[in-house]
């Protein structure tokens, strides 16, 4: 797995809602096998509102459209998580999430965080911190503009 490619995502990405978690390369490849490769082609459906599959995801290449009811919601590039509100909470999924051209998308289901937990406690709650900081940005803006219920 290439995890440095999943590095180098998170780290180039220049968003307010970007993941701030501090994991080293070394971290990344203690981490990398608790995460799945979702390899993704225009039009592909890594996510659908509704759905319990308690898993989130870091983009590492291509784009994304989530959205709400058929409504565009937001965009997401490399870098960006997606799928954290289901996988803390253990709720339906609130957005359907496609891909908008080819692509890698990096996957921790809350089975495998679980397992990282017991082994490597102190990256699963580095993770866990970044992931939470994510959250916390998106449920405030949501908050702001309406869309949360």
């Amino acid at each position: 797995m290439n995890v440095s490619q999943l590095m180098a995502a998170i780290e180039a990405l220049d968003a307010h809602d970007a993941l701030a978690c501090k994991l080293t390369l070394d971290d990344w490849k203690k981490v990398g096998p608790y995460l799945s490769q979702r390899f993704l082609n225009t039009g592909d459906v890594l996510m659908t509102e509704g759905d319990l599959s308690r898993e989130l995801y870091i983009l590492a290449e291509g784009g994304l459209e989530v959205t709400l009811r058929n409504h565009l919601i937001t965009t997401l590039a490399p870098g960006m998580v997606v799928g954290e509100g289901t996988f803390f909470s253990g709720h339906e999924r609130s957005a359907t999430v496609v891909a908008t051209g080819p692509g890698v998308a990096w996957g921790l289901s809350w089975d495998k965080f679980e397992a990282m937990s017991r082994q490597h406690p102190r990256l699963a709650l580095d993770l866990c911190r970044g992931v939470a900081a994510v959250l916390a940005v998106r449920m405030r803006e949501a908050v702001l503009v309406g869309h949360f219920a």
